[in-house]
């Protein structure tokens, strides 16, 4: 165990690390992305900004001297990004962390923020805004340069177990989308929440394994950036997770998956949502 300063990171995943993810939403895992996996990420990332795929987005604000932008869904066109998905063992690490007897790919997803970006994520969690409802899904995310906590993101502790739904936003403009709300809470009164903060300095190599429910913003969001950086995050979920359409705010989500066959109330059955731990490739 890592003690720098004061808040918990992990060099295995043991029984430590798994009591402080459950307790807190989130843990810090140093050194599991080896030198390979973000060999991949890296040339993953700058193929798919050369040659953008259907969900790319531009998450940029009107004024902005630097853009904030992400893609996903690219692991099946993307050679380094497939690579990532099917040959790391970074499926196998999250597995191990939540006892998952089996995990399907539910998105792979980068972002970029370049230098002098001024716009990141808001406070929010990753539930509301995918068609994924039951079982356990968690994010495993990367930096690929060495962040320091300004330049990472910031937990609030426990808050994957408040039993709330907040409304997903646009993070361009930092505003619900539009569509029926009527279960989810606004998530103007998180700020203020007395829930310890949890943040790290990270080098590249050291990864943050998180809830979809635990609250989570990027940490400074007000100042320019100094410098351009990069993340990658692969979403997983278990046996238990099944697809069900959340609202008009992922429509676009829903057909696509629809397309590809995958069925409404079921459990997760699509070429694009493989299984990666065990390798399904195996046997």
């Amino acid at each position: 165990m890592d003690n720098s300063p004061s808040i918990p990171a992990f060099n295995v995943v043991d029984d430590d690390a798994r009591a402080f993810f459950e307790g807190h939403g989130v843990v810090c895992l140093r050194g599991a992305v080896d030198g390979q996996c973000l060999d991949w990420a890296r040339s993953g990332i700058a193929e798919s900004i050369a040659n953008p795929g259907t969900f790319f987005r531009d998450q940029t604000p009107d004024g902005s001297p630097a853009r904030y932008l992400f893609d996903y869904w690219n692991w099946q066109r993307i050679d380094g990004l497939k690579k990532l998905v099917l040959d790391s063992n970074l499926a196998s690490t999250v597995a191990s962390l939540v006892g998952a007897g089996s995990l399907n790919l539910l998105m792979d997803n980068w972002f970029l923020r370049e230098a002098g970006a001024t716009n990141g994520a808001p406070w929010h969690h990753d539930e509301p805004y995918f068609d994924f409802v039951g079982g356990r899904k968690v994010v495993l995310w990367f930096p690929l340069e060495p962040a320091s906590r300004d330049e990472g993101l910031t937990f609030l502790s426990g808050s994957h177990r408040w039993g709330r739904l907040y409304m997903p936003q646009n993070f361009r403009e930092h505003r619900p989308f539009e569509g029926d709300m009527t279960d989810y809470h606004a998530a103007d009164d998180v700020e203020s929440s007395d829930a310890p903060r949890l943040a790290w300095d990270l080098s590249a190599g050291d990864c943050l394994v998180f809830d979809f429910r635990t609250l989570h913003r990027a940490t400074n969001v007000d100042d320019p950036l100094p410098r351009t950086i990069h993340r990658m995050s692969l979403r997983y979920g278990n046996e238990d997770v099944v697809f069900h359409p959340r609202g008009e705010w992922t429509d676009e989500i829903t057909r696509h998956l629809l397309a590809l066959g995958q069925r409404i109330d079921a459990p997760l059955d699509c070429e694009l949502l493989p299984r990666v731990h065990p390798d399904s490739r195996v046997g």
